[in-house]
């Protein structure tokens, strides 16, 4: 059996508000980098853009089909332009079609709306294990008024604590 990958870069990481909700039932959590740029809204929780050449498929409304989708050849070359590492989680769902709607839905994602705030795409990130495609949620356009995350330490993006103040953090959905 073939397991759903999502990549995670926000308040589902462990340790955040929506983790323990959605992403209990998850059967691996590891360490994971994508190409992007990550922002941090003042609503308490980012957004992310990946370059384009870096979606290898878009959400369906059917994740236990998107499965199949994650065969896609492995895209992770570095892109031109102004784009960061971003440090995320990658979680393996082994049930999509049950554990996957209620994130859609977290992330206004329906994949026939014309205003979902989010998209569900495929991108190549790696792991300590090599290269994985795994899904994830992009802000759709540029209609955020968020500050850029900036490097960490290890020259990577990682929203977290250290990216948004404790008084943010209560207010993330």
């Amino acid at each position: 059996m073939k397991f759903f990958q999502l990549f995670v870069y926000g308040t589902l990481k462990k340790g955040f508000r929506n983790h323990a909700k959605y992403c209990s039932t998850a059967i691996n959590i590891e360490l994971a980098y994508g190409w992007g740029r990550v922002y941090s809204l003042d609503e308490g929780y980012p957004v992310m853009e990946v370059p384009s050449q870096s979606i290898l498929a878009r959400g369906t409304d059917s994740p236990s089909s998107d499965v199949f989708l994650q065969k896609h050849d492995y895209f992770f070359e570095s892109p031109t332009g102004d784009w960061d590492m971003v440090q995320g989680e990658l979680i393996l769902f082994k049930y999509p079609d049950k554990e996957i709607p209620p994130i859609d839905a977290l992330e206004d994602f329906n994949p026939e709306g014309q205003k979902n705030l989010y998209e569900r795409v495929l991108i190549t990130v790696k792991t300590d294990n090599g290269f994985v495609n795994a899904w994830t949620y992009i802000m759709k356009g540029s209609r955020h008024l968020g500050k850029r995350v900036p490097l960490n330490k290890e020259g990577v993006i990682e929203w977290g604590y250290s990216a948004i103040s404790n008084e943010t953090l209560s207010y993330h959905s």
